[in-house]
Protein backbone atom coordinates (compact mmCIF):
# COMPACT_ATOMS: atom_id res chain seq x y z
CA UNK A 1 0.00 0.00 0.00
CA UNK A 2 1.16 3.55 -0.69
CA UNK A 3 1.75 5.89 2.24
CA UNK A 4 3.02 9.37 2.94
CA UNK A 5 5.15 10.93 5.68
CA UNK A 6 4.82 14.26 7.42
CA UNK A 7 6.64 15.91 10.29
CA UNK A 8 4.44 16.69 13.28
CA UNK A 9 4.83 18.18 16.75
CA UNK A 10 3.09 16.56 19.69
CA UNK A 11 2.73 18.61 22.86
CA UNK A 12 3.63 16.59 25.93
CA UNK A 13 5.38 18.15 28.91
CA UNK A 14 7.76 19.36 26.20
CA UNK A 15 7.22 19.57 22.42
CA UNK A 16 8.00 16.20 20.82
CA UNK A 17 9.06 16.32 17.19
CA UNK A 18 8.01 13.26 15.24
CA UNK A 19 7.25 11.70 11.89
CA UNK A 20 3.78 10.47 11.06
CA UNK A 21 3.41 7.74 8.43
CA UNK A 22 -0.12 7.47 7.06
CA UNK A 23 -1.38 5.05 4.39
CA UNK A 24 -3.15 6.68 1.48
CA UNK A 25 -6.92 6.35 1.50
CA UNK A 26 -9.80 7.29 3.77
CA UNK A 27 -9.05 4.78 6.52
CA UNK A 28 -9.55 4.48 9.38
CA UNK A 29 -6.28 2.73 10.11
CA UNK A 30 -4.71 1.08 13.11
CA UNK A 31 -1.73 3.19 14.20
CA UNK A 32 1.53 2.19 15.88
CA UNK A 33 3.55 4.31 18.32
CA UNK A 34 7.21 3.28 17.98
CA UNK A 35 9.04 3.49 21.32
CA UNK A 36 12.81 3.57 20.94
CA UNK A 37 15.51 1.84 22.94
CA UNK A 38 17.89 3.55 25.36
CA UNK A 39 20.44 6.21 24.49
CA UNK A 40 20.42 9.41 22.46
CA UNK A 41 19.36 7.91 19.15
CA UNK A 42 16.90 9.89 17.07
CA UNK A 43 13.41 8.98 15.85
CA UNK A 44 14.93 6.74 13.14
CA UNK A 45 17.22 4.87 15.56
CA UNK A 46 20.36 6.73 14.51
CA UNK A 47 23.21 8.42 16.40
CA UNK A 48 24.60 10.76 13.78
CA UNK A 49 27.58 11.94 15.85
CA UNK A 50 28.77 8.35 16.14
CA UNK A 51 28.08 7.71 12.45
CA UNK A 52 25.70 4.98 13.57
CA UNK A 53 22.71 4.87 11.23
CA UNK A 54 20.87 1.52 11.37
CA UNK A 55 17.53 3.27 10.64
CA UNK A 56 15.58 0.41 12.25
CA UNK A 57 12.70 2.63 13.39
CA UNK A 58 12.41 4.40 10.06
CA UNK A 59 12.45 1.04 8.29
CA UNK A 60 9.87 -0.34 10.73
CA UNK A 61 7.59 2.62 10.06
CA UNK A 62 7.93 2.17 6.29
CA UNK A 63 7.24 -1.56 6.47
CA UNK A 64 4.14 -0.85 8.57
CA UNK A 65 3.03 1.75 6.02
CA UNK A 66 3.35 -0.76 3.21
CA UNK A 67 1.21 -3.15 5.26
CA UNK A 68 -1.50 -0.49 5.62
CA UNK A 69 -0.78 0.72 9.16
CA UNK A 70 -0.10 4.26 10.33
CA UNK A 71 2.77 4.98 12.70
CA UNK A 72 4.30 7.75 14.75
CA UNK A 73 7.94 7.90 15.82
CA UNK A 74 9.48 10.84 17.65
CA UNK A 75 12.79 12.17 18.89
CA UNK A 76 12.99 11.43 22.59
CA UNK A 77 12.78 14.23 25.11
CA UNK A 78 15.97 16.27 24.93
CA UNK A 79 17.18 14.77 21.65
CA UNK A 80 16.89 15.76 18.00
CA UNK A 81 14.23 18.43 17.55
CA UNK A 82 12.27 17.61 20.73
CA UNK A 83 12.30 19.82 23.81
CA UNK A 84 13.54 18.97 27.29
CA UNK A 85 16.80 17.84 28.82
CA UNK A 86 17.87 14.28 28.02
CA UNK A 87 20.30 14.12 30.94
CA UNK A 88 17.54 14.61 33.51
CA UNK A 89 14.84 12.63 31.71
CA UNK A 90 13.69 9.67 33.79
CA UNK A 91 12.05 6.42 32.80
CA UNK A 92 8.60 7.70 33.75
CA UNK A 93 9.16 10.87 31.73
CA UNK A 94 9.68 8.67 28.67
CA UNK A 95 6.54 6.72 29.55
CA UNK A 96 4.51 9.93 29.75
CA UNK A 97 5.84 10.98 26.34
CA UNK A 98 4.70 7.66 24.84
CA UNK A 99 1.27 8.25 26.35
CA UNK A 100 1.21 11.74 24.80
CA UNK A 101 2.07 10.30 21.38
CA UNK A 102 -0.65 7.65 21.72
CA UNK A 103 -3.23 10.24 22.78
CA UNK A 104 -2.32 12.45 19.79
CA UNK A 105 -2.80 9.53 17.42
CA UNK A 106 -6.05 8.57 19.12
CA UNK A 107 -7.42 12.00 18.24
CA UNK A 108 -6.42 11.67 14.59
CA UNK A 109 -9.53 11.35 12.35
CA UNK A 110 -7.99 8.53 10.29
CA UNK A 111 -7.00 6.36 13.28
CA UNK A 112 -9.24 3.82 14.99
CA UNK A 113 -6.83 1.55 16.93
CA UNK A 114 -3.63 2.21 18.88
CA UNK A 115 -0.74 -0.25 19.10
CA UNK A 116 2.44 0.37 21.08
CA UNK A 117 5.64 -1.08 19.61
CA UNK A 118 8.71 -1.05 21.82
CA UNK A 119 12.27 -1.91 20.95
CA UNK A 120 14.85 -2.74 23.64
CA UNK A 121 14.16 -0.33 26.55
CA UNK A 122 11.02 0.61 24.64
CA UNK A 123 9.59 -2.80 25.58
CA UNK A 124 9.69 -1.78 29.24
CA UNK A 125 8.30 1.66 28.52
CA UNK A 126 5.27 0.41 26.58
CA UNK A 127 4.38 -2.02 29.37
CA UNK A 128 4.30 0.93 31.78
CA UNK A 129 2.43 3.14 29.31
CA UNK A 130 -0.25 0.53 28.63
CA UNK A 131 -0.81 0.00 32.36
CA UNK A 132 -1.50 3.74 32.69
CA UNK A 133 -3.42 4.23 29.43
CA UNK A 134 -4.56 0.91 27.93
CA UNK A 135 -4.20 0.46 24.18
CA UNK A 136 -5.39 -2.09 21.62
CA UNK A 137 -2.17 -4.03 21.05
CA UNK A 138 1.44 -4.40 22.19
CA UNK A 139 4.53 -5.43 20.19
CA UNK A 140 7.77 -6.13 22.06
CA UNK A 141 10.92 -6.33 19.92
CA UNK A 142 14.34 -7.27 21.34
CA UNK A 143 13.45 -6.99 25.00
CA UNK A 144 10.03 -8.38 25.89
CA UNK A 145 9.33 -9.82 29.35
CA UNK A 146 12.63 -8.61 30.79
CA UNK A 147 13.65 -5.82 33.18
CA UNK A 148 16.55 -3.49 32.50
CA UNK A 149 18.47 -4.88 35.49
CA UNK A 150 18.13 -8.41 34.15
CA UNK A 151 19.15 -7.36 30.64
CA UNK A 152 22.24 -5.61 31.99
CA UNK A 153 23.16 -8.72 33.97
CA UNK A 154 22.83 -10.78 30.76
CA UNK A 155 25.16 -8.35 28.98
CA UNK A 156 27.68 -8.56 31.83
CA UNK A 157 27.64 -12.36 31.74
CA UNK A 158 28.51 -12.30 28.03
CA UNK A 159 31.25 -9.74 28.68
CA UNK A 160 32.75 -11.93 31.42
CA UNK A 161 32.84 -14.94 29.12
CA UNK A 162 34.42 -12.92 26.33
CA UNK A 163 37.08 -11.62 28.71
CA UNK A 164 37.89 -15.19 29.77
CA UNK A 165 38.18 -16.25 26.12
CA UNK A 166 40.43 -13.40 25.00
CA UNK A 167 43.63 -14.61 23.39
CA UNK A 168 47.17 -13.26 23.57
CA UNK A 169 48.73 -11.03 26.17
CA UNK A 170 45.53 -9.12 26.90
CA UNK A 171 43.67 -12.32 27.68
CA UNK A 172 46.53 -13.59 29.85
CA UNK A 173 46.56 -10.36 31.88
CA UNK A 174 42.80 -10.47 32.39
CA UNK A 175 42.94 -14.05 33.63
CA UNK A 176 45.95 -13.37 35.84
CA UNK A 177 44.37 -10.31 37.46
CA UNK A 178 40.91 -11.92 37.49
CA UNK A 179 39.50 -8.72 36.02
CA UNK A 180 36.49 -10.68 34.76
CA UNK A 181 35.47 -11.43 38.36
CA UNK A 182 35.14 -7.71 39.15
CA UNK A 183 32.35 -7.04 36.64
CA UNK A 184 29.47 -7.95 38.98
CA UNK A 185 31.05 -6.21 41.98
CA UNK A 186 31.42 -3.02 39.97
CA UNK A 187 27.77 -3.25 38.91
CA UNK A 188 26.67 -3.71 42.52
CA UNK A 189 28.71 -0.69 43.58
CA UNK A 190 27.21 1.39 40.77
CA UNK A 191 23.64 0.34 41.62
CA UNK A 192 24.20 1.14 45.31
CA UNK A 193 25.43 4.61 44.32
CA UNK A 194 22.35 5.18 42.16
CA UNK A 195 19.89 3.96 44.79
CA UNK A 196 21.65 5.93 47.51
CA UNK A 197 20.84 9.31 46.01
CA UNK A 198 17.77 11.25 44.95
CA UNK A 199 19.69 13.51 42.60
CA UNK A 200 18.69 13.43 38.92
CA UNK A 201 22.33 13.56 37.76
CA UNK A 202 25.47 12.35 39.54
CA UNK A 203 29.15 12.10 38.74
CA UNK A 204 30.51 8.56 38.64
CA UNK A 205 34.06 7.73 37.57
CA UNK A 206 34.36 11.27 36.15
CA UNK A 207 31.25 10.89 34.01
CA UNK A 208 27.84 12.50 34.33
CA UNK A 209 25.20 9.81 34.86
CA UNK A 210 21.42 10.15 34.54
CA UNK A 211 20.77 8.72 38.01
CA UNK A 212 17.03 9.42 37.79
CA UNK A 213 16.64 7.17 34.75
CA UNK A 214 18.69 4.34 36.23
CA UNK A 215 17.03 4.60 39.64
CA UNK A 216 13.51 4.49 38.27
CA UNK A 217 14.37 1.44 36.18
CA UNK A 218 15.99 -0.37 39.11
CA UNK A 219 12.91 0.22 41.29
CA UNK A 220 10.34 -0.52 38.58
CA UNK A 221 8.50 -3.86 38.39
CA UNK A 222 7.78 -4.38 34.69
CA UNK A 223 6.13 -7.75 35.34
CA UNK A 224 3.40 -6.19 37.49
CA UNK A 225 2.51 -3.86 34.63
CA UNK A 226 2.65 -6.66 32.06
CA UNK A 227 -0.01 -8.39 34.13
CA UNK A 228 -2.30 -5.41 33.44
CA UNK A 229 -2.21 -6.09 29.69
CA UNK A 230 -5.44 -7.58 28.38
CA UNK A 231 -4.93 -6.72 24.69
CA UNK A 232 -3.22 -8.94 22.08
CA UNK A 233 0.55 -8.95 22.59
CA UNK A 234 3.49 -10.10 20.49
CA UNK A 235 7.12 -10.56 21.59
CA UNK A 236 9.97 -11.22 19.13
CA UNK A 237 13.64 -11.60 20.03
CA UNK A 238 16.62 -12.68 17.96
CA UNK A 239 18.88 -15.64 18.69
CA UNK A 240 22.05 -13.53 18.28
CA UNK A 241 20.93 -10.67 20.52
CA UNK A 242 23.59 -9.67 23.07
CA UNK A 243 21.53 -6.99 24.82
CA UNK A 244 18.30 -8.83 25.57
CA UNK A 245 18.11 -12.48 26.57
CA UNK A 246 16.61 -14.22 23.51
CA UNK A 247 14.47 -16.80 25.32
CA UNK A 248 12.92 -14.24 27.68
CA UNK A 249 10.49 -13.29 24.90
CA UNK A 250 8.91 -16.73 25.27
CA UNK A 251 7.87 -15.82 28.85
CA UNK A 252 5.43 -13.16 27.67
CA UNK A 253 2.42 -15.45 28.02
CA UNK A 254 3.23 -16.01 31.70
CA UNK A 255 2.43 -12.40 32.48
CA UNK A 256 -0.04 -10.77 30.08
CA UNK A 257 -3.71 -11.53 30.47
CA UNK A 258 -4.57 -11.10 26.80
CA UNK A 259 -3.70 -13.41 23.89
CA UNK A 260 0.08 -13.64 23.57
CA UNK A 261 2.42 -14.86 20.86
CA UNK A 262 6.19 -15.07 21.15
CA UNK A 263 9.05 -15.99 18.81
CA UNK A 264 12.83 -16.21 18.78
CA UNK A 265 14.11 -15.63 15.25
CA UNK A 266 17.23 -17.58 14.37
CA UNK A 267 19.99 -15.24 13.22
CA UNK A 268 18.40 -11.92 14.18
CA UNK A 269 20.43 -9.47 16.28
CA UNK A 270 19.43 -6.62 18.59
CA UNK A 271 19.15 -4.18 15.69
CA UNK A 272 16.50 -6.43 14.09
CA UNK A 273 18.97 -7.25 11.31
CA UNK A 274 19.99 -10.63 9.93
CA UNK A 275 23.30 -11.94 11.29
CA UNK A 276 23.94 -15.53 12.38
CA UNK A 277 27.06 -14.46 14.31
CA UNK A 278 26.61 -12.93 17.72
CA UNK A 279 28.25 -9.51 18.12
CA UNK A 280 30.89 -9.00 20.78
CA UNK A 281 30.01 -6.98 23.88
CA UNK A 282 33.62 -5.78 23.92
CA UNK A 283 33.40 -4.35 20.37
CA UNK A 284 29.67 -3.93 19.98
CA UNK A 285 29.59 -0.64 18.03
CA UNK A 286 32.11 -1.90 15.48
CA UNK A 287 30.09 -5.10 14.98
CA UNK A 288 26.79 -3.22 14.78
CA UNK A 289 28.15 -0.79 12.20
CA UNK A 290 28.91 -3.74 9.94
CA UNK A 291 25.19 -4.62 10.00
CA UNK A 292 23.58 -1.21 10.06
CA UNK A 293 22.78 -0.96 6.34
CA UNK A 294 20.99 -4.29 6.22
CA UNK A 295 17.18 -4.35 5.94
CA UNK A 296 14.94 -5.60 8.75
CA UNK A 297 15.05 -9.36 9.14
CA UNK A 298 12.54 -10.85 6.66
CA UNK A 299 11.17 -13.28 9.25
CA UNK A 300 10.42 -10.38 11.58
CA UNK A 301 8.40 -8.70 8.85
CA UNK A 302 6.50 -11.93 8.17
CA UNK A 303 5.67 -12.52 11.84
CA UNK A 304 4.54 -8.93 12.40
CA UNK A 305 2.34 -8.90 9.31
CA UNK A 306 0.74 -12.20 10.28
CA UNK A 307 0.04 -10.99 13.81
CA UNK A 308 -1.26 -7.60 12.71
CA UNK A 309 -3.54 -9.12 10.06
CA UNK A 310 -4.95 -11.55 12.62
CA UNK A 311 -5.65 -8.92 15.27
CA UNK A 312 -6.25 -5.66 13.37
Amino acid sequence: MKYYEEEVTVQGQYPLSGTLVMPEGEGPFAAVVIAAGSGKGDRDGNIEKAKFTPNMYRDTAHVLGEMGYASLRADKRGTGKSGGDFNTTGMYDLVEDIISLAAWLDDHPKVNKIILLGHSEGCILIAAANARRPVDGLIFLSGGAQSLADALQYQRSIAQQEMLNLKGLKGAVIRLTKAYSKVEKQAEKFNAKILGTEKPVISYLFQKINAKWYREHLLYNVFADLEQAVCPALAVNGSTDIQATPEKALDLGKYVKGPAEAFVIEGMNHLLKENSTRASVLSVMKDYQADMNKPLHPELKRICQQWLTKNF
